[in-house]
């Protein structure tokens, strides 16, 4: 219910289409049931044989005395209760019946005719026009449900994409999000729709002949336990298949990026497989949950057979019996209005079922909305816009999980305007310290404070931009190089500082060389370019909001000894009168660090300087022995 209630939620800002969309099917419903009743004068009045004193002959006399009797009910029954009361009706009936009856039979059905015409034309523009009200509400709907989803999408911390599938989280937001859209919302407007067509035809079934409708539905109670079977039913395949297509999705996804690895490994027939075995699982639950689905129909066109079948044999014996009470016309308005019922009867059924197999990508699409973020800002958040004396490491503890420690009691002061280092085997912590100098995650214990304010107390967006981020991997985004550059501020900036931060980096080199130049549309994860010149873009990137402090972690590992060498040369102008911190293997790289501080197993076991370090760090010796031993092999 909770779930539902938001989706109203969401639904009610759009009210004006919700009420418009009411109204256009309450006049479809009754022009649909109108037009039902033109049976009683067309059986009772016009096919008939032999008639007597006729006092109209043509089609204006007809309609004058119509209207008269009309307008003298209205007069003498003033009240819109009255046209909602079939009984204070009866007296208006009467008198029209009293009229057709003394009326040319040609005459009159040329009038019905018409009529008939008339009321479908107008049934069918409200129908048009309950559609147009209902388009128009359902998508801004999902579409605001979707926007709500990616906003919570993007709360999350860097920690929650580490414990979920990015396929998962694609197929919530796509498929999930289109089943509510297209069936929970649609469905719902349509059980409305039919369930107004179906209480006027039911008011006008009662008011012809109550006795026969109400023997009429007596097999509704099967009917209804049927229904609720196959909603169980389908409920119960429709979450299995939707945590099915998310698996398939997150294996393909996965193959589809990693498919250097795949080939280079040849395992293409090992992904068939496991992609294969996936597949069919899936389909499994898909033809369980179609069968089920299946089955709606054929409950309810037996439904409507057994109902007919009892509306004709009874009624037929009330006309045969030749009491008078039920004529002819009666009975052909009284079965077109119970036939009539029973497609919106079906509809409903149909759309009771989609509505069950919906409410589980409701819970799904509910489950993403209902995530907490993990890293928010504090109730008085400090607005931090500069970088004056230091970041402080107060006895730093981090874990993933909670029990697992990957950084412990970590002590460190890194002063404005240093460069520093971070060293150490794969698995160290280095990565994890720096992102938690970012707040990509929050420490388990201890405290990181800027220039003496905590980080937890900066605000968020302040404190990104306090920080330039340069990863081993570059990630780039299928936009323009020129984009893909402004990504990396919140401000606006002209071309000559997007240019200039390129030749820093040096990237301008190659970028003047594209047809496009800073135009050029980079492929996924800019595969056009090679791994040095996508490094340099990330390294232009991370320094066009002129950020006081720069992390880099392993930006030089995937370059050639030329690129490396120019963007060494980027880095030393880019930090000047900049805070920055390096993760490298390579110690050559970072050997003129003002400081440098050694990392094993999560703690800190060294710092100073590199001879320094080589005095003092046994960890530190080794590590460099080993590589420089390496090189001169």
């Amino acid at each position: 219910m909770k779930n539902l209630l938001r989706l109203y939620k969401i639904a009610s800002r759009y009210w004006g289409f919700f009420v418009g969309g009411v109204i256009t099917m309450i006049f479809y419903g009754l022009f649909s049931g109108v037009s039902v009743t033109m049976a009683i004068p067309l059986f009772d009045y016009v096919f008939v044989i032999d008639k007597i004193n006729l006092e109209y002959t043509d089609v204006s006399s007809v309609m004058e005395a119509l209207i008269e009797q009309i307008e003298l009910f209205v007069s003498t029954h003033p009240g819109i209760g009255t046209w909602t009361n079939m009984e204070a009706l009866k007296p208006l009936f009467e008198n029209l019946q009293q009229i057709m009856a003394v009326t040319d039979s040609f005459v009159l059905l040329k009038i019905i005719a018409i009529t008939t015409l008339v009321l479908y034309l107008l049934r069918s523009t409200f129908f048009f026009l309950d559609k147009i009200m209902f388009v128009n509400l359902r998508g801004k709907t999902i579409r605001d449900l979707r926007n709500l989803m990616m906003e919570s999408y993007l709360k999350q911390s860097i920690a929650f994409y580490g414990k979920n599938r990015s396929g998962d989280s694609l197929v919530r937001m796509v498929n999930d999000g289109e089943i509510v859209s297209g069936q929970f919302l649609q469905q719902i407007f349509t059980i409305m729709r039919n369930v107004i067509t179906v209480l006027i035809f039911l008011r006008i079934a009662l008011f012809l002949n109550a006795k026969l409708f109400l023997i009429s539905i007596v097999i509704l109670p099967l009917f209804s336990g049927s229904l609720n079977y196959l909603g169980n039913k389908i409920r119960k395949y429709a979450r299995r298949v939707q945590q099915q297509f998310s698996n398939m999705f997150s294996a393909i996804e996965e193959i589809m990026r990693n498919m250097k690895i795949v080939k280079a490994y040849a395992r293409e027939e090992y992904e068939y497989r496991r992609m294969k075995a996936i597949n069919k699982r899936h389909f499994k639950y898909w033809r369980k949950s179609e069968i089920y689905n299946s089955m709606g129909t054929p409950f309810s066109e037996i439904n409507s057979a057994i109902t007919g079948m009892i509306v004709l044999l009874i009624g037929g014996r009330m006309v045969l019996s030749g009491s008078g009470d039920f004529t002819f016309g009666d009975f052909s308005a009284f079965l077109f209005a119970v036939f009539s019922m029973l497609h919106p009867v079906k509809e409903i059924a149909k759309a009771y079922i989609q509505i069950r197999r919906a409410a589980v990508s409701l819970e799904r699409v509910s489950m993403v909305l209902d995530l907490e973020p993990e890293i928010v800002d504090d109730p008085d958040p400090v607005d931090k816009k500069s970088f004056d004396e230091g970041i402080r490491l107060d006895h730093v503890g981090f874990s993933y999980d909670g029990t697992k420690v990957i950084l412990d009691d970590i002590d460190m002061t890194i002063r404005k305007g240093e460069k520093v280092a971070l060293v150490g085997s794969s698995g160290s912590g280095k990565t994890t310290l720096v992102n938690l100098l970012c707040r990509m995650y929050d420490t388990s214990s201890g405290e990181i404070r800027i220039d003496g304010i905590p980080i937890k107390k900066i605000r968020i967006r302040n404190l990104k931009r306090l920080f330039g981020y340069v990863t081993q991997d570059s990630i780039l985004f299928s936009n323009t190089i020129e984009n893909n550059i402004r990504y990396g501020t919140l401000d606006d900036v002209t071309r000559e500082q997007v240019e200039k931060v390129c030749r820093i980096a040096h990237a301008e080199e190659f970028i003047v060389e594209l047809d496009q130049g800073y135009e050029t549309v980079l492929n996924a994860s800019g595969s056009n370019l090679s791994g040095g010149q996508q490094q340099r873009l990330c390294i232009a990137r991370s320094i066009v909001g002129d950020p006081p402090i720069l992390i880099f972690d392993e930006a030089t590992s995937a370059l050639d000894t030329e690129s490396e060498r120019k963007v060494q040369q980027a880095i030393d102008n880019a930090t000047r009168n900049r805070t920055v911190i390096m993760i490298a293997h390579r110690l050559s790289t970072i050997l003129a660090s003002d400081r440098i501080f050694v990392m094993d197993k999560g703690r800190v076991v060294g710092s100073g300087n590199h001879s320094e370090l080589l005095e003092t760090c046994p960890r530190y010796k080794t590590l460099y022995e080993m590589q420089f031993s390496d090189n001169v092999k």
